[in-house]
């Protein structure tokens, strides 16, 4: 039975499975003993949305906050009747016409961003420069307000450089800034850190040709200030201007700088691809991850473990978030066979999950754990979707039901409220509520139906990563920017430059887990074959 159809038989299951700590805390005593964390701060940000929240309760929480957001920013300053508090809150959220015509030097600071700000006029940059001299801001206004911006930022370095540089928007940046840069200047930005960023943002946008040759001049042998990301960037870069040896060069130090294995994996990856000297693939065979580069080596993975346990676990709510924060505090500065032991009294199949986080931990990560948690309630479909559902999830949460993200994504597939209210919504789900989520037969649902709206667009898992991740607009961004292109050295090179951190990793992490999981599952396809799929990339969406 499809689980569209399984949806509805389901309903009355799933809710009045819904776990007992309920999902609007009724009133402050919900909170009293319970441990600080993501968890506690997530209920905390429901109840002060609720009338039951009063200005004392919120003041009392404040202290138990463990990570102040923007939204609980906002939602404390609701609350508490607080002139100060409101008064940034209402900054933060002013419109910019509203914003400027205040004459308050400090609402201006604390609400004008750089971004809005390049879209003024620059007789309006001037005034407001002129209005916040003193305050930080006023360096980027300045810099804004030139007729020269480029040749200002660049002569006066630091802040007028990476104030306005690193904050102002990429039409902007592509408009002013796309031009040539001496090398004697680009050594003096080597010097601060923020040049990460700032070669970041130059060299995953493939528009800013003429800024990127000048990157050619940074030395591979650098003063410590540049990461190992921003020597694989320059690697990358060199490569388009058909600079192999400095190309090498810059991936040598990466590799030497990187402490991940994926990083190192990655280097040795691409000086395979330049060289095609087998010493680095036999690099690659003799690493302990997995990862898309050992799997692009052939490797066959030895270090593989699929755990499999039947009973319930006597005394463990994995549905509790506030279990999975004492969990963690729990295992804090454990040995690696105290990590073992304890794995020990989590081997069961509602908590899979929680044993595979700990014997990785036990074996310092030369062990894989890939276990297919809740099969049970994996739809009735293709093999491929249970697997990319599985990939999903072990990126997403290592199978923890109860895990909340810092941006209060939920579950064992981490929705976001948005979303999972959104899908309960078209779903006729009167009677939803968020903690349903902690689930995993809801979660897996809601995956389901999901994947079934991304897969309508998206033809292919590194695709449909991109846009679990990211969001389906996300992707089409990366679809229509010029990515994926027929070129030398694709489809590595635009794997690699997909401009936003997050979701360019969690996709190459996302692949790797859907071509083991696809083999347990007894469908067995080669990463060599999904990335060459790529090759052909109008074939794999709809846009």
């Amino acid at each position: 039975m499809h689980s569209k159809k399984l949806f509805v038989l389901v309903v009355s299951v799933l809710f009045s499975a819904i776990a007992s700590f309920g999902s609007v805390p009724k009133d402050y005593t919900f909170f009293h003993n319970k441990p600080d964390g993501i968890a506690k701060d997530f209920y905390i940000s429901r109840y002060l949305d609720s009338p039951k929240c009063s200005k004392e309760d919120a003041w009392a929480l404040l202290e138990q906050i463990s990570r102040m957001t923007y939204p609980l920013f906002h939602a404390f300053a609701a609350k508490m009747e607080d002139a100060g508090w409101n008064k940034v809150s209402q900054c933060l959220k002013l419109e910019i016409t509203k914003l400027l015509a205040t004459d308050d030097q400090d609402c201006i600071a604390i609400g004008l961003s750089v971004f809005e700000a390049s879209k003024l006029e620059k007789k309006k940059l001037k005034e407001l420069a002129s209005k916040l001299d003193g305050y930080k801001e006023a360096v980027a206004l300045r810099t804004l307000a030139q007729d020269d911006i480029f040749a200002t930022m660049l002569q006066h370095g630091g802040d007028a450089f990476f104030e306005v540089f690193n904050k102002i928007g990429a039409a902007y940046r592509l408009e002013h800034f796309n031009k040539p840069i001496d090398a004697k200047i680009i050594e003096n930005l080597t010097q601060d850190k923020r040049f990460n960023d700032s070669i970041k943002l130059i060299i995953t946008d493939a528009k800013l040709k003429n800024i990127q040759k000048s990157l050619l001049h940074v030395s591979p042998s650098t003063n410590g200030t540049l990461t190992h990301q921003s020597l694989f960037f320059l690697g990358l870069n060199a490569l388009k201007f058909d600079k192999l040896q400095l190309a090498m060069a810059f991936f040598d130090a990466s590799y030497e700088l990187a402490y991940y294995r994926i990083d190192k994996d990655k280097t040795s990856f691409w000086r395979y691809l330049i060289s095609k000297d087998t010493k680095y693939i036999k690099q690659l065979q003799e690493s302990f991850d997995i990862n898309i580069y050992t799997l692009l080596a052939k490797v066959e993975p030895k270090n593989i473990i699929i755990p499999k346990a039947y009973a319930k676990h006597p005394n463990f709510d994995e549905k509790d978030p506030f279990e999975w924060t004492n969990f963690l505090n729990e295992i804090a500065n454990k040995t690696p066979q105290e990590y073992e032991k304890l794995a020990q009294s989590y081997l069961y199949k509602n908590t899979i999950g929680h044993y595979s986080f700990l014997m990785e931990r036990a074996r310092s990560y030369k062990e894989h754990y890939f276990p297919v948690a809740y099969a049970e309630f994996l739809p009735d479909t293709s093999i491929e979707k249970k697997a990319l559902i599985l990939a999903l999830a072990r990126q997403e949460s290592r199978f923890i039901p109860s895990a909340i993200s810092s941006s209060y994504a939920l579950g064992t597939m981490q929705f976001m409220p948005f979303l999972a209210k959104a899908i309960a919504k078209e779903q006729k789900f009167v009677d939803f509520e968020l903690d349903a989520m902690f689930n995993p037969q809801t979660a897996y649902l809601f995956a389901d139906i999901h994947l079934l709206y991304l897969q309508k667009y998206l033809h292919h898992p590194l695709l449909v990563a991109y846009a679990y991740n990211g969001g389906i607009g996300f992707t089409k961004r990366v679809l229509r920017s010029g990515l994926f292109s027929k070129n030398i050295y694709e489809p590595y090179m635009s794997i690699e430059l997909i401009a936003y951190d997050e979701s360019r990793e969690y996709g190459k992490k996302v692949l790797a887990n859907y071509v083991i999981y696809s083999k347990i599952l007894g469908s067995e396809i080669s990463a060599q074959t999904l990335i060459e799929k790529l090759l052909e990339i109008e074939k794999n969406h709809k846009f």
